[in-house]
């Protein structure tokens, strides 16, 4: 019998020092949390320093969330957690569906746990669900797969098998590079169904940016297109050539 997943959560925040401390306190009784606060300034440093049992990593200057995931990921992986279950810190998802997480992930531990949002029952903005709209059908042509919803930051990571696959893309791009490269490697993608809430003031402040990142999201769109295409299957995902 296979070891059962040991899982802590990971919480990527830039400038969100309104709604992290509640994101982390509600985490946490839930699993050990990691904050992982890039380079932030406003109110989230001193909102960690009030806090207790967190495990907080401050980078010295604003990175990007695929740097604040990737040191969130092997801060978990050095403390023994195999699976990091990652939540935005702006409190637009509920830390209450961190169970039904965490169950998808014990039921298929070797799979990558999507969060899927109904965007236009939430209101969400018409820009945020073309984007998502316009992602999603990207992604179908680049592995096949449907998924309603490539865009949610609530997600179960198994961590070796996702260190495995050599990602390259930065900032939100990071998170569409991991779901496609898993899909080249054979791993499964379980969808969650999970609420999102864009009635709340807080959750206008989000950091996604729509041309700096939809030109970003775009760009791994056409890469990843072009390694479909022209790559054996093991060189998309693993870094290596066909023969080696």
């Amino acid at each position: 019998m296979k070891t059962p997943p040991h899982i802590c959560v990971v919480i990527p925040v830039y400038n969100h020092g309104l709604t992290v401390g509640q994101v982390a306190r509600e985490s946490r009784r839930a699993f050990p949390a990691i904050v992982v606060n890039d380079g932030s300034t406003d109110q989230t440093a001193a909102v960690l320093a009030q806090e207790s049992g967190l495990a907080v990593i401050t980078l010295p200057e604003n990175r990007g969330k695929a740097a604040a995931l990737k040191a969130g990921f092997a801060e978990a992986e050095a403390l023994g957690f195999t699976h990091a279950i990652t939540i935005d810190a702006d409190g637009q998802h509920p830390a209450a569906a961190l169970e039904q997480f965490a169950a998808s992930c014990r039921n298929q531990p070797d799979a990558l746990v999507i969060g899927v949002r109904d965007l236009k029952a939430a209101g969400a903005p018409l820009v945020r669900r073309f984007s998502n709209g316009l992602s999603t059908l990207w992604f179908r042509f680049e592995t096949g797969v449907r998924l309603a919803d490539t865009q949610c930051g609530y997600r179960v990571y198994p961590l070796a098998a996702v260190r495995d696959l050599r990602v390259k893309s930065e900032r939100y791009a990071f998170e569409l590079e991991v779901m496609v490269k898993a899909v080249w490697a054979g791993m499964a993608l379980v969808s969650q169904p999970v609420q999102v809430d864009y009635a709340a003031a807080t959750s206008q402040l989000s950091h996604f940016r729509l041309w700096r990142d939809f030109v970003g999201i775009v760009a791994v769109h056409s890469r990843l297109c072009a390694q479909a295409f022209f790559l054996p299957a093991t060189g998309r995902w693993s870094g290596r050539s066909a023969g080696r």
